[in-house]
């Protein structure tokens, strides 16, 4: 499990990014179902500072784990065939699209009908860029890692750790009163839902398939031991941030929803990252390897 502290730099990454994004699936289910005065807009604008800082600062921490950072122009050289050019490329078009959205939202100048039909653009390509994030690591020499089960636990965090920090951002905005939207609560529960399914349901894949693998150094079912206390302490923190959402959304007055809100995202923050650690510690490498060792 320690070896897997050397990929700290790439699980930040994993963890902060695909979190920033999905926080605008719900940003984009609000603007298109609730009426907002031009004054609550405004405060959520400013506060979706949260979502963007989480992916610029996911961005920054995967430049730590490169031994230069004129390294990465090289991603691009496989696009087309490569995973890892791949995920590069869509995470740029991804906080591209990100970035025009929020500066042009802060001006003020932005009008509904193109808020709604460029935030949705933002949300589907924050899905895809969480997909391509877990693709990169579908490498044929690390048979461990070389499932769906890789793109759909990201996805899956990205959804729950996208609901914490959206809800975050309306506590901060003082927008309480939009999460009592029927249509919007609903929306968040689901996400919520759906993601630690994804999230954990992924995770145990991954684990089952780790455990039938091995080779003439490791065998698989130690390395998942090894990590089995670590996905146990994630998996409690992912229902910890479930549990603080669903508080938020359905009873949480407005003197509460901040701190709810705030303990949601921290908790979804340290579980998703615990998760991630894991997936580094069951890296199993084609080398000698041996199915049903």
């Amino acid at each position: 499990m320690a070896a897997a502290f050397a990929d700290l730099p790439l699980a930040l990454f994993s963890t902060l990014a695909p979190m920033g994004a999905g926080a605008f699936l719900i940003l984009a289910i609000l603007f298109s179902t609730t009426k907002l005065e031009d004054d609550g807009v405004a405060a959520i604008d400013k506060c979706t500072v949260i979502p963007v800082a989480l992916v610029i600062v996911g961005f920054i921490a995967a430049f730590f784990h490169l031994a230069s950072p004129f390294h990465a122009f090289a991603a691009f050289t496989g696009l087309g065939t490569s995973p890892l050019s791949n995920e590069v490329l869509m995470g740029c078009v991804f906080v591209a699209s990100m970035l025009v959205y929020w500066i042009w939202a802060m001006s003020g100048k932005m009008t509904l009908g193109v808020r709604k039909g460029l935030i949705w653009v933002v949300a589907v390509l924050g899905l895809a860029f969480a997909w391509f994030t877990g693709m990169a690591y579908m490498i044929d020499t690390i048979p461990s890692w070389n499932t769906l089960a890789g793109p759909v636990q990201i996805v899956g965090f990205a959804l729950v750790g996208g609901a914490a920090a959206a809800v975050l951002v309306l506590a901060l905005a003082k927008r309480a009163d939009v999460l009592k939207n029927a249509t919007l609560k609903t929306a968040v529960l689901a996400v919520l839902a759906v993601g630690i399914v994804l999230g954990v349901g992924g995770l145990i894949a991954q684990a089952a398939t780790t455990s039938a693998m091995g080779n003439a150094v490791f065998a698989g079912a130690d390395l998942v031991s090894g990590a089995m206390m670590v996905i146990v302490c994630g998996i409690i923190c992912l229902v910890g941030t479930g549990v603080c959402d669903v508080f938020a959304v359905r009873g949480a007055g407005a003197g509460t929803l901040v701190g709810v809100s705030f303990g949601a995202a921290v908790l979804a923050i340290v579980g998703i990252l615990l998760l991630r650690l894991a997936f580094y510690a069951m890296q199993l490498s084609v080398g000698l390897s041996i199915m049903g060792a």
